[in-house]
């Protein structure tokens, strides 16, 4: 019995140093552990956070995979540049356009631009940006990659407002195992980011193979670190022609203990619940919800470039517009109207 009265109050603490923001890596360790009641007392608290800091409204954002077209050889990614088992493809400014506003018709304001690493999209953007500024006077977000600072200031001069750069593991071992280039790059980039005026959204992976239980502790301090106006984190899922291919899904549970304590220490930030979430549990992205995010992304990609674009596994859930609005009214929650 006084076992369980320790865990009890051990936890409880945990949370309430978090709240005052007095982090601690091993307040965070133990957390990340928890489930049942505890697990729940951990998405309460985030819940109210979220409310609190008047981050409680659902952001819907409308992403369009631009191009699978990838200078990096990620081992976890199918769109890696060695992968030749890979049909390319690369969206033209009409196909991006149309798109666009498809997304805008719906009434989303958040256009999500995606693609690989893929030189050709630097010029696609002179084109694109200032296009969609002008003609549908929306939010911009990018997720194209790394590039020298004078891109990311030439994105934003164009008009994009936001860009995610996911680290997805803050151990520089493991990432460089994974990326084959260097974190200190990649967090090099991201610091540019922000320099340059964009808004900045990071993130993690849980469930990589070799990664240190500890590492995901130092994932989330190194969010903190970043102070990102967005940050994520995704369950590791194999995809199919790459080395990890046989490896196990990562944590479901310690995926949305992340997210619970991601809500905690930013408070008012935007926090995906991601469509991986959905793919390997019922629900998981209304589950996501309960445990702090407010952020949804609807894929308005066509479907002959979704099946293409494999940075997902094969049969990857796509997120439609019905799916999302479904969510939401599970959550009790409410999206933010434009």
């Amino acid at each position: 019995m006084s076992a369980i009265f320790s865990n009890n109050t051990d936890v409880f603490a945990s949370i309430e140093r978090l709240l005052k923001r007095q982090v601690e890596k091993a307040d965070i360790l133990r957390l990340l552990k928890v489930t049942g009641e505890f697990q729940q007392e951990l998405f309460r608290q985030a819940r109210a956070v979220r409310a609190a800091s008047g981050a409680d409204k659902v952001h819907l954002r409308g992403v369009i995979e631009i191009s699978n077209y990838c200078q990096k050889s990620c081992v976890y990614c199918a769109i890696r540049a060695p992968n030749k088992n890979i049909s390319h493809y690369r969206m033209s400014v009409d196909e991006i356009m149309e798109l666009a506003y498809k997304i805008k018709e719906f009434g989303i304001n958040i256009i999500f631009l995606q693609s690989g690493q893929d030189p050709k999209c630097v010029d696609l953007m002179e084109e694109v940006i200032p296009r969609i500024k002008q003609e549908l006077n929306t939010t911009i977000l990018l997720c194209l990659g790394e590039w020298p600072k004078i891109v990311y200031q030439r994105f934003y001069d164009l008009g994009a407002d936001s860009y995610i750069l996911k680290y997805e593991t803050s151990d520089p071992e493991l990432y460089e195992k994974i990326a084959h280039t260097p974190l200190s790059g990649r967090l090099e980039c991201a610091r540019w980011i922000k320099e340059v005026g964009m808004k900045l959204g990071v993130g993690n992976i849980v469930g990589l193979p070799d990664q240190p239980f500890e590492s995901l502790a130092e994932d989330i301090l190194l969010g903190v670190a970043l102070q990102p106006d967005f940050v994520s984190v995704s369950p590791f899922i194999a995809n199919q022609d790459t080395p990890f291919e046989n490896v196990p899904t990562g944590d479901f549970n310690i995926t949305l203990n992340t997210m619970a304590i991601n809500r905690i220490l930013h408070n008012a930030s935007l926090i995906p619940t991601v469509s991986a979430l959905e793919k390997i549990y019922p629900e998981g992205q209304l589950m996501g919800l309960n445990a702090g995010a407010n952020v949804i992304t609807i894929n308005f990609t066509p479907p002959d470039y979704q099946k293409k674009y494999k940075i997902y596994s094969k049969d990857r859930f796509v997120v439609t517009h019905e799916h999302a609005l479904n969510i939401i009214d599970k959550s009790g929650m409410q999206r933010v109207q434009v």
